[in-house]
C-alpha cells in the first residue's frame, strides 16, 4: 500500500510561564495524538527550546515568522501576560493574521475577564454529557485528559483541513 506524503505543520505554542507545569502535560498527550496523524506532519515549538544564551525575544520572534498556526494555551495568567498580548497575539488577530487554535488551558471567568480579543474567536473545551458546562484541560482528570487531547486534535485537523482548502483555492 503506497503512503501518501503528510504534509508539513508547524506550530507556534504559546502559554504563560505561570503554566509551565500543565501546559507540557497537554502538549505530551496532544503530541501522541498528532505523532499518528495521517494527514499532516506536525511541528511544534515553544519557548523551552530557546538555546541558553540566545536572545529570547529574536527567537519566538523568528519562530511566529515561520509558523502556519498558533496553539494558543489560554488561562488567566495567559490573558494577563503583556509579553503575549503585545508580541504574540497581534500575529493571530486582526488582517492577514495567522490561523490560530484557542484552546481553554485553565477556567476563565467569560463576561468578566478581558480575552485579549479572543471573545469572538471559538475556544476549545472539552464538552461531555456529563459535564454541567465545557471543561478546560486543568478541570479534567484521568480519562478525561486523554479524551481533551483526542477531541482537541480531531478539531485541529478539521480546521486545518479547511485553512488548507482555502489556500488551494
Amino acid at each position: 500500500m503506497k503512503s501518501r506524503r503528510k504534509r508539513e505543520v508547524r506550530f507556534f505554542v504559546s502559554y504563560a510561564r505561570a503554566n509551565k507545569d500543565l501546559a507540557p502535560r497537554l502538549l505530551r498527550r496532544l503530541r501522541q495524538q498528532l505523532d499518528a496523524s495521517e494527514r499532516y506532519k506536525y511541528t511544534l515549538w515553544g519557548d523551552p527550546q530557546i538555546i541558553v544564551g540566545e536572545n529570547w525575544n529574536t527567537e519566538i520572534q523568528k519562530a511566529l515568522e515561520k509558523c502556519d498556526l498558533g496553539l494558543l494555551l489560554i488561562s488567566p495568567a495567559f490573558l494577563g501576560s503583556e509579553y503575549i498580548k503585545k508580541k504574540e497575539l497581534p500575529r493571530f488577530m486582526g488582517r492577514g493574521a495567522k490561523p490560530m487554535v484557542p484552546v481553554l488551558l485553565q477556567p476563565v471567568v467569560f463576561g468578566r475577564q478581558d480575552l485579549k480579543g479572543l471573545r469572538s474567536a471559538q475556544i476549545f473545551r472539552l464538552e461531555g454529557d456529563n459535564f454541567k458546562e465545557p471543561k478546560a484541560y486543568g478541570d479534567c482528570s484521568g480519562k478525561h485528559r486523554d479524551q481533551f487531547a483526542q477531541e482537541l486534535f480531531r478539531q485541529i485537523e478539521l480546521k486545518l483541513d479547511k485553512v488548507f482548502r482555502r489556500k488551494r483555492k
